[in-house]
């Protein structure tokens, strides 16, 4: 986005003379007749040169290319589907979804010889048994991807280790005090202690419900053996132009937009983390969602051949809305992102698989 600053030097000169004439003393002599003065417009300086026209700055392309499956509802297929691509050197990246006609988006680093395979967990596991999964998975090289699928890159030697955290909230049904949410200020101390440890907030998991009517909701952190994380929470930004400037405040400290919460009164807050061993600068820019798949496609490969990477699809902005019959619903929009001195899990098209979360 620009933000394009003119500003235009206005001079404006009155010369204005006044001349009285007089009669002398005296027996009624007469005075000296006062000639007008002939008046030279004063020409004006010339207008200042407006401000330079900010420009987005020059960045390298990224090696990226890009693919679209269609969506095939058959775990077995979908997973022999993502292998077969995986093993091609793409990577799942999201799953948009255009007027009913829903498609995974699989990224590839052209320049890499990363090849990836993925696993699925079972279904219906308990808060036990996923976990247990998880932890075994991982540390044979498998990461979390989503809340229900693995990922490894055969490429690269790398195990990780995974830890659950309450976060209890009240079920709608259960009216009881002592049932309240676990506060955001207790949950952003949860967050820093995690980081302190070397764990990074990557989502969350639902699980049955506990005896009282709670929510069973677990938050859950990856720890890959290196690293320190640091969050800040901040209120949300409403209109595209005031998001777009903390996404980028942020960034320039280092920060990067993890995920952001909805309350139920409306309100909404930005969470970012950073990573304390390093001192990247991260970019923004947010653009209008394509209407189609094909469009989207388009627009992954058009953005990385400027330089910016895929962060999230399918913001719903706020700023504009869209009116209908009976309907009014905000414009969609996509983020995208730029890394500079930045290396590890912060950097790249990095995609939290709940990086939109209702509190």
């Amino acid at each position: 986005m620009r933000n394009n600053t003119y500003s235009a030097l206005g001079i404006a000169l009155l010369a204005t003379l006044t001349a009285c004439g007089g009669g002398g003393g005296g027996g009624g002599g007469g005075g000296f007749p006062i000639a007008p003065i002939a008046i030279t417009p004063s020409t004006p300086p010339p207008a200042a040169n407006p401000d330079p026209v900010p420009q987005d700055p020059v960045l390298p392309a990224l090696s990226l290319d890009f693919e679209l499956l269609t969506n095939e509802f058959d775990p077995v297929k979908l997973l022999a589907a993502l292998n077969a691509e995986g093993g091609k050197g793409f990577r799942w990246v999201t799953s948009p979804n255009f007027k009913n006609d829903p498609r995974h988006v699989l990224s590839k680093d052209t320049k890499a010889t990363d090849k990836y395979i993925y696993e699925f967990l079972d279904v219906g596991l308990s808060q036990a048994d996923y976990l247990t999964q998880i932890n075994a998975r991982g540390a044979h090289g498998f990461r979390l991807l989503n809340d229900g699928t693995l990922l490894r890159n055969s490429a690269v030697s790398a195990w990780y280790s995974y830890a659950l955290e309450t976060s209890l909230r009240r079920n709608s049904f259960n009216t009881d005090p002592n049932n309240d949410p676990v506060s955001l200020d207790g949950f952003l101390a949860q967050l820093n202690a995690k980081g302190a440890q070397g764990s990074r907030y990557i989502g969350e998991k639902l699980f049955a419900s506990l005896p009282d009517g709670r929510f069973n909701i677990q938050s859950v952190y990856e720890n890959a053996g290196n690293g320190a994380f640091q969050y800040e929470m901040l209120p949300g930004a409403g209109k595209d132009a005031d998001f777009i400037a903390q996404l980028n405040a942020q960034g320039a400290k280092g920060f990067r937009l993890n995920f952001i919460v909805f309350l139920k009164s409306g309100e909404t807050k930005a969470f970012y983390v950073k990573d304390k061993a390093q001192t990247p600068k991260f970019t923004y820019w947010i653009v209008d969602r394509p209407v189609d798949a094909s469009a989207f496609l388009a627009q992954l490969k058009d953005n990385a051949s400027r330089g910016r990477a895929f962060f999230v699809d399918n913001y719903a902005s706020g700023t504009d809305r869209v009116t209908g019959p009976g309907s009014s619903e905000p414009v969609q929009k996509v983020i995208y992102s730029a890394s500079a001195q930045c290396q590890g899990v912060l950097c790249g098209d990095l995609y939290a698989f709940s990086i939109m979360s209702i509190y």
